[in-house]
């Protein structure tokens, strides 16, 4: 009856091991694979506990700047108004050209449309985590070509101790989570064969390029560029004679590329059209910046932020420090990678000589994250000196932040070591199976001592600079010493999973990665996402307003670049305006809002009780928290009296500011082209219509008069009279007015900047040529044949 066996005969010999031990790798390739993505899952839910218990998030940025900004962008798309322009900040803000809202991209646009404003703002500064995570597991997927590497290491990546710690910069992190998938097209276009598929990736690659810009945090882009720069460098070096993937699979050669087609020209015209799509926001950012006070910031501003080297210590010890790092930056600062990505990286480079063929990019990686972590040292290293000299980018700060790169290439170091950990628990457990270990005790863990030498070091390190620092536990720097000896404990258990697993016990793997994801978890979501988590109106609750709503106010009375402590913006969210404000593109400031005349014309009614506001004479006390500024100017009035000073701060305090307004030029009337102001009553005037970005009034007056409003200027702004367009003037140093009179007239204002309408125009160019090249360059080659 054994014809009625549905088993098949096992194979002998050779071949049969073989089938054997591939069957068994895959068995394991598979649950490695199932376990990591697990880890991943868990750790995504473990970021999303707040959003689905009702919270919000508010540690640092979150609360200071984002949840502002986005309640304000959510409120105006509701109201189908314009929200390029936000008035409850600096008196009036570019926020688009500030760019960390991101208001162009599609998602905000769709997210804060049709969601309530705390599911937006969660789905939007959740979803890069997956998308990160989706996009490193196909870029490591091509290069390892194995699935459980590949997705180890797109964990690790995903939940560094840089990205969980910034998940405090959310806009920072989206446009993080664009670069595995921008070297993922790239991979594609330099690498396959097949036009479509390279079309289509060359497309993606345009795409992709446009939503990071449209993110809008230029710093991280830099980043992003840096590293597209060096892969592409890296593949054509590498490749330069080799025939492209995929040729023989051509059903002919007009579905192929070319061999002999050099691939930069796809990848430059892909950026340009990314470039291209972005431009809505890169033409803001850039006039943003012309008029910012960072604008003539130079080396010292840049390298404000560089990283201490003494912060390397955190490597081998990361609850060393009272703070995590040397400072109170902590998510700028913190260079713990995890005691399993570093034991693995040990490893890997113990095993090096069997890398075979990979060996290139693995070398490659290595000097790419050296590179960055000596850029992030900043000052104290000298590199990142020759950053300062290049045009817009040399007013990047905080050279700390390279540690993003850094990480991305420890992240494929590590995946690179778990291949080479999996390879050799392969071979361990196939020499168990065939023959059993009868050497003594003692010269087993002499055998397993020089077999992990470089791991057990590792261990060893922590342990002692844990000791160093037990004497001083417990003191202003030092953590108590169950912190202090956390680390020790972390590599301990990181060797002793790597040893055991590489010794041919399965479990050890599963240990190792789980154990990796609880690591690097613990550290980040112990730092931003838990403690400062709570619901939206207990937060608001607690938010210090200064009495009366729709009052304008002033928190710190600081000047760009002076020391002291900043106040974020959460006052806003009572209703009330800041003349100054938090931002990372603070507005430049001709009238400092330290001087009572400057805060009355400023039309502020309450500053904010400091040991600097205190010193401003002429404030009146009234309350334990705010003074109050005498008689503060109307937001819109009339004046006769009009002085010509380039100084508007010291010239205000020899005027009567309430009857005197101070410009840079006699301003003329046009057509007439008449500058002069006759003497007599002022007039009045009446504002029926005070909107983001839209000002409505009625003035009426007996002659010529000067219309000042307490609204910040900007060249975007465009005034119409009557129909007639009229030019907006600088008063007072920092705001907006315009001539009028004689008589009864309909005033409008509008902020309608050149760079936002060209924008707009260039971004659908660009995604026109975009889809254009895309059927181009995709559709079949006609092939000539040769008689």
């Amino acid at each position: 009856m054994k014809w009625l066996s549905f088993k098949k005969p096992r194979p002998s010999g050779a071949s049969s091991l073989q089938e054997e031990s591939a069957a068994r790798d895959r068995v394991v390739q598979r649950d490695l694979f199932a376990w990591s993505l697990l880890a991943g899952v868990v750790l995504l839910a473990v970021l999303a506990g707040p959003f689905f218990a009702g919270r919000v998030y508010t540690r640092d940025d979150l609360g200071a700047f984002h949840l502002p900004t986005r309640a304000f962008y959510a409120e105006q798309l509701q109201r189908g108004e314009p929200f390029d322009w936000m008035p409850s900040l600096f008196s009036g803000f570019y926020l688009t050209g500030e760019g960390q809202a991101g208001t162009y991209h599609p998602a905000h646009l769709l997210l804060y449309r049709l969601l309530p404003l705390r599911a937006a703002m969660a789905w939007e500064w959740l979803l890069p985590y997956p998308m990160m995570l989706g996009g490193m597991f196909l870029l490591l997927r091509r290069r390892l070509h194995r699935a459980d590497a590949a997705m180890f290491g797109a964990v690790l990546f995903t939940f560094s101790t840089f990205n969980l710690l910034h998940f405090v910069h959310p806009n920072a992190i989206a446009v993080v989570a664009h670069i595995p998938w921008l070297l993922w097209t790239l991979d594609i276009i330099l690498v396959e064969a097949g036009r479509r598929r390279v079309a289509l990736a060359a497309a993606g690659y345009a795409l992709l390029t446009g939503s990071q810009l449209l993110v809008g945090y230029p710093q991280y882009v830099w980043f992003s560029l840096l590293t597209e720069a060096a892969f592409v460098a890296f593949v054509a070096l590498r490749r330069r004679y080799e025939p492209r993937a995929g040729c023989l699979y051509c059903a002919n050669c007009g579905d192929c590329v070319g061999c002999d087609h050099l691939p930069w020209s796809r990848v430059a015209l892909a950026k340009l059209c990314g470039l291209l799509i972005g431009w809505v926001q890169v033409l803001p950012t850039v006039d943003a910046l012309a008029h910012a006070a960072r604008r003539g910031a130079g080396s010292v501003f840049a390298e404000s932020g560089s990283l201490n080297p003494a912060n390397l210590l955190q490597l081998l010890a990361p609850y060393w420090f009272t703070d995590r790092v040397i400072g109170t930056n902590t998510h700028e600062s913190s260079v713990y990678l995890g005691a399993v990505p570093l034991v693995l990286i040990v490893w890997l480079f113990a095993r090096r000589k069997r890398l075979g063929r990979e060996a290139a990019l693995v070398a490659a990686t290595a000097g790419f994250a050296a590179f960055a972590l000596v850029m992030a040292l900043g000052k104290y290293a000298g590199l990142y000196r020759l950053q300062t000299w290049l045009p817009l980018i040399g007013s990047f700060r905080f050279p700390c932040r390279y540690l993003v790169l850094f990480q991305l290439g420890v992240a494929v170091l590590a995946a690179f070591g778990f291949t080479l950990l999996v390879r050799e628990y392969r071979e361990s457990r196939s020499r168990r199976e065939s023959a059993k270990d009868t050497a003594p005790p003692r010269s087993r863990f002499r055998e397993l001592w020089n077999r992990f030498e470089p791991l057990w070091l590792v261990a060893i390190a922590s342990l002692v600079i844990a000791l160093i620092g037990l004497p001083n536990a417990g003191s202003e720097a030092v953590n108590p010493w169950p912190a202090v000896m956390a680390g020790p404990l972390l590599f301990a258990v990181a060797v002793g999973f790597t040893a055991t697993a590489a010794c041919g016990h399965r479990w050890a793997l599963v240990g190792l990665v789980l154990f990796a994801a609880a690591d690097l978890g613990l550290y980040g979501a112990s730092y931003g996402i838990y403690p400062s988590s709570e619901r939206l109106d207990h937060y608001v609750k607690r938010i210090h307003s200064p009495p009366g709503p729709q009052s304008r106010i002033v928190t710190d009375a600081l000047r760009f670049g002076q020391p002291g402590p900043r106040w974020g913006n959460q006052v806003t969210l009572t209703g009330a305006r800041r003349a100054d404000g938090y931002a990372g593109l603070e507005p430049g400031q001709r009238l400092p809002l330290d001087s009572i005349e400057a805060l009355r014309v400023a039309g502020v009614d309450w500053v904010r009780r400091s040991e600097r506001t205190e010193r401003i004479a002429g404030l009146i006390h009234h309350d334990a928290h705010w003074l109050r500024v005498p008689s503060p100017l109307p937001r819109a009035r009339l004046v006769a009296d009009v002085k010509v000073s380039e100084h508007p701060h010291r010239a205000l305090k020899q005027v009567d500011v309430a009857k005197t307004a101070i410009v840079e030029a006699r301003p003329k009337r046009e057509p007439a082209g008449d500058d002069s102001f006759p003497a007599g009553p002022t007039g009045s005037v009446e504002l029926v219509h005070d909107r983001p970005g839209c000002l409505r009034m009625t003035v009426d007056c007996p002659a010529r008069r000067l219309l000042v409003i307490s609204e910040r200027f900007h060249p975007g702004w465009r005034a119409v009279i009557d129909g007639q367009p009229q030019p907006v003037i600088r008063v007072n140093g920092d705001f907006i007015g315009c001539v009028v009179g004689p008589g009864s007239q309909h005033v409008e204002l509008t902020f309608s900047p050149r760079s936002l309408r060209w924008g707009r125009m260039v971004s659908m160019l660009g995604l026109a040529l975009t889809a254009v090249c895309c059927f181009v360059h995709g559709r079949k080659k006609t092939v000539r044949s040769e008689r």
